[in-house]
């Protein structure tokens, strides 16, 4: 960039270059020490009450950069509140949708969340190719990438990461596809018990 060679418009180009790499770059590094923290049993969690809503809709907006083009939410009216890490919650949500609209084929990601059962149900959805059985089985496992495919470039962390986090939040995740019929990941978090009970006295 700074050879005397090189035009406005080239430098400009390089750049940009620069700058999503070293973007990309960062995002390696930051999930590589979340995944270290996890390994090592420092990621406990400081849970405060928070909105899932507003989680879900910041990691759009992190993720998204166009307004939330290509993501379609739809939240149960007046979900209770979760008592979780906003922060933590927010990477599983940037990790899965990121990893959601990479495999999308440009049809919107959709993402669900309601009250089943005395827990947070969230649900990740893809109109993607789907994962078979053994891409099911080792989704979560740090640094695995599906060998016979090199069209979506990645270090195979933000699904371990996703996993760390909810399950260092109480909750559990799990993932659900099909060869050609796209995928969910699944998320259940807890509830505490006064929350739920409201939540069921006001759909009765």
């Amino acid at each position: 960039m700074r050879s005397p060679s090189v035009v406005g418009s080239e430098r400009d180009e390089l750049g940009l270059v620069v700058v999503e790499e070293a973007q990309r770059l960062s995002a390696l590094v930051d999930n590589l020490l979340d995944l270290s923290r996890l390994q090592a049993g420092a990621a406990e969690p400081r849970r405060d009450w928070c909105s899932l809503e507003e989680v879900v809709r910041t990691a759009v907006s992190d993720v998204a950069a166009d307004d939330g083009a290509g993501f379609a939410l739809f939240f149960d009216r007046d979900l209770p509140l979760v008592q979780a890490n906003a922060a933590q919650l927010e990477r599983v949500f940037v990790n899965l949708l990121e990893n959601a609209r990479r495999h999308s084929g440009g049809h919107p990601v959709k993402v669900r969340a309601r009250v089943v059962g005395g827990r947070m149900s969230i649900r990740v959805i893809d109109r993607g190719p789907g994962m078979s059985a053994t891409q099911l089985r080792r989704a979560f496992e740090p640094f695995y990438r599906d060998p016979t495919s090199d069209a979506h470039p990645g270090a195979g962390l933000g699904l371990a990461i996703v996993r760390g986090f909810v399950e260092a939040n109480g909750g559990r995740v799990h993932a659900e596809s099909r060869p050609g019929h796209g995928t969910v990941f699944a998320i259940e978090l807890p509830l505490a018990e006064q929350t739920t009970s409201a939540a069921i006295v006001e759909r009765s």
